[in-house]
């Protein structure tokens, strides 16, 4: 059921490209804005993507961390796919749920507090993270799971991701070759 109605909402995506394509200037105008909303989306995706990548990096190198996720992933390896679903959720649903309280927190103006729950959930994004790689065969055999991962793959391949990523690689390169004449 969700596997057709999001083909046939890429169906849906694809006929609108291709009226705005032949219409007028404000159709113009409106996929550019649309455009720009999603360069801005990209963006926030790899700015948060960054912040899972250093709280990751922060947690491998303590002591117990890798031990942990060695003894899980064990543990793991010889267990059926529906224990390693329900191990894999109970880290995924309050990660998720931490996100969205974030979210609550950002709207009502309590930038602080939902800085901190945001960071609370990079901390259990990690050790998720970290069981999804080790059990990607096992949690893809799941439909629903599947489908999810290759709309993240099919995200992370675009032509806007990818044209995001090379901007973001050069002006990394411009600002150090910058910074490094006058330092």
């Amino acid at each position: 059921m969700l596997k057709g109605m999001g083909q046939a909402l890429l169906r849906a995506m694809a006929e609108t490209r291709r009226r705005i394509r032949a219409s007028d200037g404000l159709m113009y105008l409106l996929l550019w804005l649309r455009n720009l909303l999603l360069y801005g989306l990209v963006l926030v995706f790899l700015v948060f993507e960054e912040v899972w990548e250093v709280l990751h990096d922060l947690l491998a190198f303590r002591r117990y961390y890798p031990r942990l996720m060695a003894a899980i992933n064990r543990f793991t390896a010889r267990r059926n796919r529906y224990l390693v679903l329900l191990i894999y959720l109970s880290l995924f649903v309050p990660m998720e749920l931490l996100g969205l309280a974030s979210a609550a927190l950002a709207a009502e103006g309590h930038w602080k507090s939902a800085l901190l729950v945001y960071v609370s959930k990079g901390l259990v994004a990690v050790p998720a993270i970290d069981i999804f790689s080790a059990n990607r065969d096992k949690l893809l055999s799941f439909g629903l799971i599947a489908w999810a991962y290759g709309l993240l793959q099919r995200f992370k391949s675009s032509d806007i991701y990818l044209g995001t990523i090379y901007t973001i690689k050069r002006v990394r390169r411009r600002l150090w070759k910058l910074s490094s004449r006058f330092f």
